[in-house]
């Protein structure tokens, strides 16, 4: 059964079981094999809605089929006004519900297709603008065969009411389905179990951008827990040894610094000759020696304390 010939909630319950197994494939690689074959291309996406991946595949899809037919000088009329539906249906389904502060998507899977497809579609009324799987040149042709609408819009803003009433639903489905779940986690003995109504099991479902339901993490085993412990351990004492490098760096710094400081010292006599003799060879040669540099430095540093300290002194 395809997504538009859907009227009940027991026919959403079963279209998970119409669509094909994909195996290790992404939806959308494998109606991507068939990308040689636009009707065989057409057919599988269909099978996909209305999951937002089936509807662009198969816009995609049919506008290969046109383009062939359009080469070959057939008439493709019938494929663009079946382009167009899916167009003005996906426009059903706005972005956010704002009753329940959640992706619309989430009430749109809900709902049978039957109800969306059997929604009148006028042209003059829906016009193109806002249907946004519709391009410039999907506009172009269905200016050229029906002309310039009155107006442009979407499904969703003409059938208001409808949108509202399937979100009523939708909560409605969803408060049922919490109730359950709190009465099966209760004792046997405070009340009956209640089995959900069709439409709920999926209802509380979080989706990807692709529509693709996310499946929940399960809880850590003993094993995952106890193997995370150890790496958690390990990367602790590693941290612990750097933190010990560090240290050790520094203080190493400080027992150089204090050694050139007691070399300073006892070497302050021969730089005061080599500084304070003026000549440009013993100044040059000083210079060259990084180590005398650093030398003198910290000699001139001990000396201006020094003279400091005796100042205060008097």
């Amino acid at each position: 059964m395809r997504w538009q010939q859907e009227k009940t909630l027991q026919d959403v319950e079963l279209r998970a079981e119409s669509r094909p197994d994909t195996g290790f494939l992404s939806w959308s690689n494998y109606i991507k094999k068939h990308r040689e074959d636009p009707n065989q291309r057409y057919q599988v996406a269909q099978q996909f809605l209305p999951w937002p991946i089936g509807f662009k595949e198969s816009v995609l899809a049919l506008r290969a089929i046109i383009r062939d037919k359009n080469k070959a000088n057939l008439d493709y009329k019938s494929d663009l006004l079946s382009l167009y539906h899916l167009a003005a249906w996906e426009s059903f389904c706005p972005k956010q519900c704002e009753s329940i502060e959640e992706p619309a998507f989430k009430v749109f899977e809900q709902i049978p297709g039957g109800l969306v497809a059997d929604l009148p579609v006028d042209y003059q009324q829906l016009g193109y603008e806002q249907l946004k799987l519709l391009t410039k040149t999907d506009a172009k042709m269905l200016v050229n065969l029906y002309g310039e609408p009155k107006q442009h819009s979407t499904l969703n803003q003409l059938y208001a009411e409808v949108w509202q009433q399937a979100e009523q639903d939708y909560i409605q489905r969803l408060q049922q389905c919490q109730s359950a779940e709190q009465l099966k986690n209760q004792p046997k003995d405070y009340g009956a179990e209640l089995k959900p109504k069709y439409g709920i099991s999926s209802a509380s479902k979080k989706y990807d951008a692709n529509g693709q339901a996310i499946v929940a993490a399960k809880p850590a085993s003993q094993a995952e827990k106890h193997i995370k412990a150890r790496i958690k351990s390990s990367q602790k004492v590693t941290q612990d040894k750097q933190k010990e490098g560090r240290y050790s760096a520094v203080v190493a710094r400080g027992k150089q610094f204090t050694g050139l400081a007691v070399q300073a010292l006892r070497e302050r006599a021969l730089i005061k000759e080599r500084v304070l003799g003026s000549s440009l060879k013993n100044i040059t040669h000083t210079l060259a020696d990084k180590k005398m540099v650093v030398v003198l430095g910290v000699s001139c540093l001990v000396v201006s304390r020094k003279l400091r300290s005796q100042n205060r002194n008097k």
